[in-house]
């Protein structure tokens, strides 16, 4: 969220300066870590000016360099005042100021991230704090980098498979509209010159060009609006998260989306069973990461788990499983290595999705040219029919 601060500066000056946070308790944070005093703060729905985050924190970048200090045997205080001072152009002097700040008040490294809960999310602050009491920080670091990395990479693989379909449905809608906008209406006129009116494909082109000669700005206005709606629809978070529903209520897509989330759930509790935390800790941190159509069900399963059945049970008993999956969790539990056999099985789900995105690209591409060469070829032929109607009376 976005705040807008009201803040007594070092030099005793009032200053109005926006603030990105998860909380008034962040903003605080933030603002005491540059040597000033918050006075207030408010919500702020337009974000403008010089923020405190002039970018966003790279967490990845972070991790990797932390990690790489404290193999080499830096201490976690000084190899955040390494990584402050490396900072060259202060774009996250708040970031480091604050969890200097904290540890040298004696803080843990995980309690000085938690003050921070935008930039450093629970799931990580939890395995590092995990770690902390065995010593195993470097391994907690790199465990989430692989995390990350493994995210990041199925999340690619989405996009990559929705660019190219979304850029050709651009393209073939705008090809479109230009021939029905534009042509169309200059086609018109040459057909009521002709007196063409009778044949039935010069009839609908005279009707659909005078239409839009008639109301030019409205038929450009509603191409305009149509667009503008699509990339609202695009990128609006209630609006995609109402198409998300919509999709996961097919049969086909539907399956698939499920898959898919279940294996970023199997991620998570791999991630945290193997940094030390608890399957009941690990699935109540997991929640609130998941899609809204989920998390009842692993809420669910939680209570189940709790009440002392397996969560091989559990975990089916609430459709959050399939067979592959349920043997494995059952094989996890008997060894006693159910983090690492959580970790298999998300790597099986989204093995299955990648797939499952090659072979639907594969078809969905050239079926999307087809219909949209079939759209313009039936408005060309529609546009150009009549005059060889005429050239061949003549």
């Amino acid at each position: 969220m976005r705040y807008e601060a009201k803040v007594l500066s070092p030099i005793g000056q009032i200053e109005l300066v926006p603030v990105e946070a998860a909380d008034i308790e962040e903003v605080r944070q933030i603002v005491g870590a540059d040597g000033g005093r918050l006075i207030g703060a408010r919500l702020q729905r337009n974000f403008s000016g010089t923020s405190w985050f002039k970018q966003s924190f790279d967490l990845g970048v972070f991790n990797q360099q932390l990690l790489t200090l404290l193999e080499a045997g830096q201490p976690i205080t000084e190899a955040i005042s390494v990584l402050r001072q490396n900072d060259r152009q202060s774009r996250q002097k708040a970031v480091y100021d604050s969890l200097l700040t904290a540890l040298q008040q004696g803080k843990q490294l995980s309690a000085a991230m938690a003050l921070l809960p935008s930039v450093f999310p629970q799931l990580y602050v939890a395995m590092v704090e995990a770690s902390e009491t065995t010593g195993t920080v470097q391994t907690s670091i790199r465990r989430f980098m692989q995390y990350q990395a493994q995210s990041d990479e199925i999340r690619s693989k989405l996009n990559a498979a929705a660019i190219y379909p979304a850029i050709l449905s651009l393209v073939g809608f705008t090809v479109i509209a230009f021939l029905l906008l534009y042509v169309a209406p200059k086609f018109s006129v040459v057909f009521e010159d002709m007196n063409a009116s009778k044949r039935t494909a010069a009839s609908v082109v005279q009707w659909w060009g005078t239409l839009v000669r008639t109301h030019t700005a409205l038929a450009w206005g509603g191409f305009i609006a149509t667009l503008l709606g699509m990339a609202f629809a695009l990128f609006h978070p209630a609006l995609r998260l109402l198409i998300a529903q919509r999709l996961r209520r097919t049969p086909w897509i539907g399956e698939r989306i499920q898959v898919l989330q279940m294996a970023r759930l199997y991620r998570t509790l791999g991630m945290l069973l193997n940094s030390g935390i608890s399957i009941i800790a690990a699935m109540r941190m997991t929640t609130p990461t998941l899609p809204f159509g989920m998390q009842p069900l692993v809420t669910s399963a939680m209570q189940a788990v709790s009440e002392g059945k397996p969560l091989s049970r559990a975990m089916a008993e609430f459709g959050l499983s399939t067979d592959v999956a349920q043997r494995l969790t059952v094989a996890g539990e008997s060894s006693g290595n159910l983090g690492l056999m959580l970790s298999h099985i998300a790597d099986f789900f989204e093995q299955e999705t990648a797939r499952w995105l090659d072979r639907t690209s594969r078809l969905i591409e050239p079926a999307l040219m087809v219909v949209i060469g079939l759209i313009i070829g039936l408005v060309v032929l529609m546009l150009y029919s009549p005059i060889f109607d005429l050239g061949n009376a003549i």
